[in-house]
């Protein structure tokens, strides 16, 4: 009995893991697949994939934000643009065409 309940909670924690994670990495079809198997109240479900969106907008804002700035500490901009412009040139094509409109038709 007491193993019973060991793998039981063993398997209720993986699944609260792999909704953690899955929650950053999973899309929402799939996240809703994952909580579905909980049976759980349908308020509640829509609680955990809003918390489970917010979740990972934050985590994905935080770390573009940190890698934009480990790159900018190591990159000088003015110094990057400088050389581009002194190394190639600037070329810009551009087309422009005009149509006539198309003439509403009296009733």
């Amino acid at each position: 009995m007491s193993d019973d309940i060991q793998s039981k909670a063993a398997e209720l924690m993986k699944k609260v893991l792999t909704v953690g994670v899955g929650a950053i990495f999973l899309t929402e079809e799939s996240l809703r697949g994952l909580v579905s198997e909980f049976k759980l109240p349908k308020e509640l479900l829509i609680a955990i994939l809003e918390s489970a969106n917010k979740t990972k907008a934050e985590f994905l804002r935080s770390f573009s934000n940190e890698v934009i700035s480990r790159v900018m500490e190591k990159v000088d901009v003015a110094e990057l643009v400088q050389e581009m412009l002194t190394h190639n040139e600037i070329q810009l094509e551009m087309n422009i065409r005009f149509k006539p409109k198309k003439k509403k038709q009296a009733d």
